[in-house]
């Protein structure tokens, strides 16, 4: 799936949260958003899943 397809599918689910999402990454400064993005596609640390 193309970037654009993939954006509109979001888009299209919930546009509201869609927005909301742009507006917080829009925010970020470059280290903050490569963490952000690291974070979501990782998963949570165990520290932090509640878990164990």
């Amino acid at each position: 799936m193309s970037a654009a397809r993939a954006r509109q599918a979001a888009e299209n689910a919930d546009g509201a949260a869609y927005s909301d999402a742009v507006s917080e990454y829009a925010a970020l400064v470059q280290d903050e958003l490569r963490a952000a993005a690291l974070k979501l596609l990782t998963g949570p640390s165990p520290a932090t899943s509640g878990r164990g």
